[in-house]
């Protein structure tokens, strides 16, 4: 065939492929599960989450959702197989669970974000603080960052860094959910005691990314995509670094600076 001839040629009309009747053990999608965690034996919230590094995931959870200070008023984590999913158990002292017994959710959060459930939208923002202000990361330093979480991206999971002053990778979280991703950096940070310079994650910023970011007294977010003009202006009002990494192609520095 000539040239001239492929470039005229037309081409196929668009089809389906058919695959309802495959296993589902071969799927390519990454697993999902209900992850439920609760303070002693108060139920909190139910996440929809990816069944890896459980306890980093509920320790970044309960300190992001304001349940606990320090990984230290975790005694005990116990995760247990139940009927759907995994069970996961902090065990507290009896007044840290008789506190935030409130906050319990009775419906399961089915975006896997830690906002899904709350009755008062308020709640949403209890508890920030605005950080001290501290320069954002070098943008050479999130360069760096940028290559190796786009050079480390697995197929249909989010990925969060935990970044040092020069971009050096602290702290990795993946999961199905942004948020998760996030508090499975954040729950390791809080077990080495090593707070990361900057957290950078593979989505949109939300809300839930800031309030958690700002929780964890981390003074710059990047995410590669674009934020949601609340989570910039609560970003501003807690003078957090919040950077639009528009793919890896420009760095937008959206709110903070010294």
């Amino acid at each position: 065939m000539s040239l001239a001839e492929s470039l005229v040629r037309p081409k196929p009309e668009p089809s389906y492929e058919f695959a309802q009747k495959r296993q589902l053990r071969d799927l390519e999608g990454p697993p999902e599960l209900p992850l439920s965690l609760s303070l002693n034996d108060t139920a909190m919230v139910t996440l929809l989450a990816t069944p890896h590094e459980v306890e980093p995931l509920a320790l970044g959870h309960a300190f992001t959702a304001g349940w606990i200070d320090r990984a230290v008023d975790v005694l005990d984590l116990r995760i247990k197989r139940n009927c759907s999913g995994l069970g996961v158990e902090l065990v507290v002292a009896a007044d840290i669970a008789a506190r935030h017994a409130s906050q319990a959710r009775n419906q399961a959060s089915v975006s896997s974000c830690g906002a899904c459930g709350v009755g008062d939208p308020a709640q949403l923002t209890t508890g920030l603080e605005a950080l001290p202000g501290e320069n954002p990361l070098p943008a050479a330093a999130l360069m760096r960052g940028i290559a190796t979480l786009q050079g480390e991206a697995v197929q249909g999971l989010h990925s969060a860094l935990g970044l040092d002053e020069h971009g050096n990778v602290l702290q990795r979280g993946s999961d199905i959910g942004r948020h998760n991703a996030l508090d499975r950096v954040i729950g390791k940070s809080l077990r080495r005691n090593m707070r990361p310079a900057a957290v950078l994650v593979s989505s949109r910023c939300s809300l839930e990314l800031v309030q958690k970011t700002v929780r964890a007294g981390i003074p710059t977010l990047a995410t590669l995509s674009l934020p949601s003009p609340l989570a910039v202006s609560t970003a501003r009002a807690c003078s957090l670094n919040l950077v639009c990494c528009h793919r890896g192609q420009r760095l937008e520095l959206l709110s903070g600076g010294v």
